[in-house]
């Protein structure tokens, strides 16, 4: 699945592409005590819907 970076709303806002090297690179800046990987596996783990990614990753801490 390809995102178009310029067709951006709600939809765009509230998921995650493990698969998108860029919403990898803004969720690791959030968190930049964990690696790129540990971000994929808690996106695997939490799903795709960012505030279930953040409330894990919180969580792990």
């Amino acid at each position: 699945m390809t995102d178009n970076k310029k067709n951006v709303g709600k939809q765009d806002d509230i998921r995650v592409d493990a698969n998108d090297p860029s919403e990898v690179e803004y969720l690791h800046r959030q968190f930049s005590d964990r690696s790129h990987q540990e971000i994929r596996e808690a996106i695997e783990k939490a799903g795709p819907l960012r505030a279930d990614i953040i409330a894990y990753l919180q969580k792990k801490k």
